[in-house]
Formats: C-alpha cells, sequence, structure tokens
C-alpha cells in the first residue's frame, strides 16, 4: 500500500463529531469565543489534587480510605467512576450530558478549574492541537 501525505480535512457538509478526533477543527486562541462549550460535553477526568481545588475533597480526607472517599463522591454524584489505573476520577455530568460547572456556556468555577480543562486541547485530549469546536447556535 503507498503511503500518501494528504492532509484529512472536511468537506463543508461534514461536521465536527466529538467523538471522532480526525473530525476536530485547528485550535486557535479564539475558538472558545464561538464554540458552544463541546469540551464540556466530553468525559471530564480529574486528579486528586482538582478535587481539593473544588471543594469537593479536602486534603484530611486522605487520612481515610480512598473506597470511602469513592463511595462517598458517587452517592453525592461528584463523580460516575474512579479508575485505578491513572488514579483518575470521572466527573458525574448533568443530565443533559454537560459538565456540571458549566453555567450559560460559561465555566462557572474558571479559575479554580482541573488540570485537564486547563491543558484541553493543547497538551491534553485526543488530538493535541484541536478542538472538537461546535459553534454556537
Amino acid at each position: 500500500m503507498k503511503r500518501t501525505n494528504k492532509k484529512l480535512s472536511l468537506t463543508p457538509e461534514q461536521e465536527v463529531n466529538k467523538e471522532n478526533p480526525i473530525s476536530w477543527v485547528k485550535y486557535t486562541k479564539n475558538s472558545c469565543a464561538t464554540c458552544a462549550a463541546t469540551c464540556c460535553t466530553m468525559p471530564i477526568e480529574v486528579r486528586w489534587e482538582d478535587l481539593v481545588e473544588l471543594n469537593l475533597v479536602s486534603d484530611d480526607d486522605l487520612s481515610l480510605p480512598l473506597k470511602s472517599i469513592i463511595n462517598r463522591l458517587k452517592k453525592e454524584k461528584v463523580i460516575s467512576t474512579y479508575r485505578s489505573e491513572t488514579s483518575l476520577f470521572a466527573l458525574k455530568m448533568t443530565a443533559d450530558g454537560k459538565c456540571r460547572y458549566l453555567k450559560n456556556n460559561k465555566c462557572s468555577v474558571y479559575k479554580n478549574r482541573p488540570l485537564v480543562c486547563r491543558e484541553f486541547p493543547l497538551r491534553m485530549g485526543w488530538r493535541h492541537g484541536y478542538c472538537p469546536k461546535t459553534p454556537i447556535k
């Protein structure tokens, strides 16, 4: 099979699909201003430090068994899962599939937002430098 260096691009009738990174568009510093916050409808996996920063747990909680903390956070509908392989907690999304902190298309915890949100899409995400930008309707 012959290899080509063709650039992948969308035709005008194709849409960005958040679950298909090939369809994502090149990120620019102005991308967020005209986007419907599509990244806030994707799974958000956070670290322990992020939970502390969001005041969902305290450093004192570290003295408790991890399983009890996970169960409490699930019961409070703060997280949906915990992955021991990565030590990441998946934030529970709202009923309409958005981040719990997205209010009027803006992040209500912007100053304290998790690392994944700070680094997306430049250093974190499925396709670095690209985002699933969906125009505001």
